[in-house]
């Protein structure tokens, strides 16, 4: 049987992959794994680059226009792994990074999401670590001008859990989807993502949908690299889809100001 399966998802993001893939099938030669890739009707040449380059990823080209959770979900129902890794595209991987959290996971039986350490390009933490969002977290992040966030900075890390560190393992109510190590068999259970989010808070829905049974866990062994874009920050349209899925998600959820 396959032990790891490895979903990406990619949009015009031949660049993303050009980067990641070799720290990747490194990564993945470690263990029994596939790489699953959705592409969603990449132009950039995407599709081309992953076949000619990398013939043992099987790539799957989605002619529907479809969310992130969705097209993971996607490689959800193709998978043939124990266990399946979410993951963004712009990212490295550390060698070690799959080997370690089979491990981790072969061990636990009762952890059904582990995320690694993750880092910005320049080594120092991400802070993707979070308590579950409130109203009062998201103005502060999304619509607080950066020279006031500062007189907000203990908020700030308390709901990244900076005040609890990243050096040490723990329960996590927030993981973020751009890199979960789960149990596949769990998630197919659950449905995978919930589609209706067709981007941002399908990863907290999900931590909290598995939660009803298993713990959702930061494991510091290990660590990744995200080239992260804060598109929601840079774009109006992706402030549109930040927006609409914070209210669904507060909707089922409930909402909390602070």
């Amino acid at each position: 049987m396959i032990d790891v399966t490895i979903s990406l998802i990619s949009f015009n993001q031949r660049q993303d992959l050009e980067r990641l893939l070799p720290s990747l099938v490194k990564a993945a030669s470690r263990v029994n794994s596939e790489i699953l890739l959705t592409d969603c009707s990449s132009i950039d040449g995407t599709v081309r680059f992953v076949r000619e380059n990398y013939p043992t990823v099987n790539v799957y080209v989605n002619p529907q226009r479809a969310g992130y959770g969705e097209n993971h979900n996607h490689n959800l129902r193709r998978s043939r792994g124990r266990y399946f890794l979410i993951m963004n595209s712009d990212m490295t991987v550390a060698e070690d990074v799959i080997v370690c959290l089979t491990n981790f996971m072969d061990q636990a039986p009762d952890v059904g999401i582990v995320s690694p350490k993750i880092l910005n390009e320049d080594l120092t933490i991400q802070g993707l670590n979070k308590r579950y969002p409130t109203v009062c977290d998201l103005f502060l992040r999304r619509f607080m001008p950066r020279w006031l966030q500062r007189f907000c900075q203990r908020r700030l890390d308390y709901y990244e859990m900076r005040d609890v560190g990243y050096g040490h393992g723990y329960d996590v109510q927030f993981l973020s989807g751009a890199f979960m190590f789960a149990r596949a068999d769990l998630l197919k259970n659950l449905g995978g993502f919930d589609s209706r989010y067709f981007l941002y808070f399908e990863d907290v829905d999900l931590c909290r949908r598995v939660q009803l049974t298993h713990r959702t866990v930061y494991n510091p062994d290990t660590a990744v690299v995200h080239y992260w874009q804060r598109e929601a920050h840079k774009s109006w349209r992706f402030t549109w889809y930040f927006m609409s899925s914070a209210r669904r998600y507060f909707s089922q959820w409930g909402y909390r100001l602070f």
